[in-house]
């Protein structure tokens, strides 16, 4: 039994120390690894009415329309903006229509109409 488990632990040690080796050799050069880079830059048009403005942030709450596009049921959530401009478009319990995009985990604010 001692054998066994001996044999298993050096059999694991030595596959996940070849794995980092392995992924090296890979080539990937064919790959297109720029679409989901622009999967995530696109741009999403939305409805919403604006909560709260944090100018010192450049950030935006919104009460937006449900987005099908994506998905999105209406729902309340923080945008920042790509420009500070912008904020001089907002004011609180103004309806407007903006564009964003997902960038770094963040949904940043392209336009506001």
């Amino acid at each position: 039994m001692k054998s066994t488990a001996t044999l298993s632990f050096i059999l694991a040690l030595f596959l996940t120390g070849n794995m980092p080796a392995y992924a090296e050799d890979m080539d990937m050069s064919g790959m297109d690894m720029s679409a989901h880079h622009h999967a995530q830059a696109a741009e999403t048009e939305a409805v919403g009415v604006v909560d709260e403005i944090n100018a010192a942030k450049g950030t935006v709450t919104i009460s937006h329309e449900a987005i099908k596009s994506l998905g999105w049921p209406a729902m309340t959530m923080d945008f920042t903006v790509q420009d500070k401009k912008m904020l001089g478009k907002l004011a609180k319990g103004k309806k407007i229509n903006f564009s964003f995009i997902q960038q770094h985990g963040d949904y940043l604010i392209t336009k506001v109409r």
